[in-house]
């Protein structure tokens, strides 16, 4: 069996409860009539720009950063074109001290299939000092409600 059938054993799509439709975009598109791998993590940033709103419960003020992408790990399992309706999903993995573990995939809403998977490890930092500190706590309780 390949490790992408592997991966697509394990995952259960309603385990990621925050969805977000996705607006395939013109620019998104390769020569090859795919969205680009690039692409597709950008993505996976708008879920989680929308997530990160939702655990907070408010918008959030993007000048002032709290959190940074320290490690991201995506695999691609099957091709999106332009026409695909799309989702991005996500789950929280695991919450440390000072930093969090998401998980995304990106799943065409018409056949449920999983096109692409990312990982994403994200540290909670000091603004004014540009340091790690530990995850402040109404973001540690918003990230519990998503486990």
């Amino acid at each position: 069996m390949s490790e992408k059938n592997d991966i697509l054993e394990h995952l259960d799509a309603s385990a990621f409860r925050h969805a977000v439709p996705l607006q395939l975009r013109f620019n998104d598109i390769d020569v090859l009539g795919h969205v680009n791998n690039n692409a597709q993590l950008a993505l996976f940033d708008v879920g989680k720009t929308e997530f990160y709103n939702a655990l907070r419960g408010q918008l959030a003020d993007w000048s002032r950063v709290e959190a940074v992408i320290v490690n991201i790990n995506c695999t691609f399992m099957e091709q999106i074109h332009f026409t695909d309706p799309m989702e991005v999903r996500t789950r929280v993995k695991k919450i440390g001290d000072k930093s969090f573990t998401i998980q995304q995939i990106l799943r065409n809403t018409d056949t449920g299939r999983i096109c692409s998977m990312c990982e994403s490890v994200m540290v909670s930092v000091d603004y004014e000092t540009k340091t790690s500190k530990p995850i402040p706590e109404n973001i540690a309780e918003g990230l519990m409600k998503w486990t």
